[in-house]
């Protein structure tokens, strides 16, 4: 905003002064315009860029007052108006009656009619395939962006402590804080950045987030080294530690000029249309900025992944790759808004365009929230679908691999995870207790929501699970600092899935039937598992 209203200034400065110069001056003059709007907001050059066409209509705008007509159609305000032939249009303020005039003809803002009638024709040209790419005339279209396989419910990954997150972004970001709190050579010249996407490192879920320059100055001060590191926060434990490089960081979102990690993808990449990139690791803990490419149908409508880039915040080198071509280890090719905008498509769409608005016949959407499953080595956006009546049920649940794009659907019902926040807070009602969003498990075939409750602070104190389809049984258990042995005793609770440790250190799941709940747990098969009591 800043920079836009900069830019604004600097214009009506150049338009002011520019109409006395010489016409060369003026058009050197439109250029150093066009030069520094691209500078400062680099879009993509690219004919679906909406960017683009708003750079467009300001320089057509700007040329306007640059190159004022000598003569041409006047419209005053006042007593009569005159309209004299020409091509050219002056919208002039007239003299009011009874007073003496000063200077010429008053003050006047001058356009030639070539520039208004291609902004025109620009607008109009959007207008239309913004209808012709509508769902009125392309619900196929937007309804078969993604494909959904129905499967069975087994498909929903059975529990795995280090795999199922239950510390949310928000809890990640107040363990980030914390750490860099501790870190005195560091706190004072850096910030740590709010993204903390959630990621699989080495069979686990994580969350990582740069460490960023703290403004300006100190950008200046620390530029020479650049970024020492970031923070990487275990979803499963909560345990968080920096990760200080050998090669520290120079071109990333929170630098400068040319170091500027945007700026610096755009000239490296004018015309390529991409999002806002996303920071990950990859197995052996180097740093990486995973940017999505995008085309689109029509002028700007029914968006799709059409590759990636991998930009190196180290070396600053980025290279495009094919959808086809990613590495494996990249997570986050399809962003998060995007799959639920197709999910939403297709559950709207199916049955084509006045089906959504009229009969809604078979028509379902994403429930109120996502969360994030790993599952073979991917994450996973997981979602609820609703009816498109919205109640407090879900008609199945939808998997959506953001590397792949690969969409699994269950038709499995259960309460809506709103519903299931809402019970499992009504359980700790005396301590006024938040629930974060659920995660979806796999308990023996039965589908279980496991969440965490957060005090005011945003400080976790209880974990919970929930029925999926009997919400209204709730299991809590106290969070301590052994989150591992707080999930067993809830699993113990449920009486689901117990969880045990062979010989060899490897984690089992085995359904179970609960006769005793004191020390030890009789299991009806071949073993028998003991709890703390």
């Amino acid at each position: 905003m800043r920079a836009l209203m900069v830019l604004a200034a600097f214009g009506i400065v150049l338009a002011v002064a520019g109409k006395k110069l010489f016409v060369l001056v003026r058009a050197g003059l439109l250029v150093l315009f066009a030069a520094f709007w691209y500078y400062l907001f680099f879009p993509a050059i690219h004919i679906c860029s909406l960017d683009m066409w708003i750079m467009i209509v300001f320089l057509l705008l700007e040329a306007g007052f640059l190159f004022p007509a000598v003569g041409g159609l006047s419209m005053k305000a006042g007593k009569g108006a005159g309209i004299p032939a020409g091509n050219d249009i002056r919208i002039q303020a007239g003299k009011k009656k009874g007073k003496k005039s000063r200077g010429k003809s008053g003050s006047s803002i001058t356009f030639r009619l070539p520039f208004l009638a291609v902004i025109a024709f620009m607008a109009a040209a959007w207008i239309v395939s913004l209808v012709i790419f509508s769902p009125l005339f392309r619900s196929s279209s937007y309804a078969d962006r993604i494909t959904v396989d129905t499967v069975d419910f087994d498909e929903i990954p059975e529990y795995s402590f280090a795999q199922t997150a239950i510390i949310d972004r928000d809890s990640a970001k107040l363990l980030g804080d914390k750490v860099m709190g501790q870190m005195t050579d560091l706190v004072s010249q850096f910030s740590v950045s709010a993204e903390y996407p959630q990621i699989s490192y080495k069979g686990a879920s994580v969350r990582v987030t740069p460490l960023a320059y703290d403004g300006f100055i100190k950008y200046l001060r620390n530029r020479k080294n650049g970024v020492p590191g970031y923070i990487m926060v275990s979803s499963s434990t909560g345990k968080t530690e920096l990760k200080r490089l050998d090669s520290r960081m120079r071109y990333v979102p929170s630098a400068y000029a040319g170091e500027n990690l945007y700026r610096r993808l755009h000239f490296q990449h004018p015309f390529t249309i991409f999002g806002n990139p996303d920071f990950e690791i990859d197995e052996d803990g180097k740093p990486w900025y995973i940017c999505t490419a995008y085309s689109y149908s029509g002028l700007h409508s029914i968006r799709r992944v059409s590759g990636v880039i991998l930009f190196d915040p180290v070396s600053g080198d980025s290279k495009l790759y094919d959808i086809d071509n990613v590495p494996d280890w990249v997570d986050r090719v399809y962003p998060a808004d995007l799959a639920l905008a197709e999910l939403n498509d297709y559950g709207k769409y199916q049955k084509g365009f006045f089906n959504s608005i009229f009969g809604q016949e078979g028509v379902i959407k994403t429930s109120e929230g996502y969360n994030y499953l790993a599952k073979d080595g991917d994450i996973w956006l997981y979602t609820g679908m609703t009816s498109a009546s919205g109640d407090d049920s879900n008609v199945g649940f939808v998997l959506v691999n953001l590397r792949t794009h690969e969409t699994q659907y269950t038709a499995t019902p259960g309460a809506s995870e709103t519903a299931v926040m809402a019970s499992a807070e009504g359980e700790v009602l005396n301590y006024g207790y938040t629930a974060t969003f659920p995660t979806l498990i796999n308990m023996g075939g039965s589908p279980f929501y496991l969440l965490s409750l957060k005090d005011s602070a945003g400080l976790v104190k209880m974990y919970c699970m929930v029925d999926a389809q009997d919400y209204q049984q709730v299991y809590t258990v106290k969070a301590g600092k052994d989150p591992e042995s707080a999930i067993r005793l809830l699993l113990q609770q449920a009486g689901g899935s117990a969880v045990q440790t062979s010989a060899d250190g490897e984690t089992v799941n085995m359904k179970v039937k609960i006769e005793n709940m004191g020390q030890s747990l009789l299991i009806w098969g071949e073993h028998t598992v003991v709890f703390p009591g």
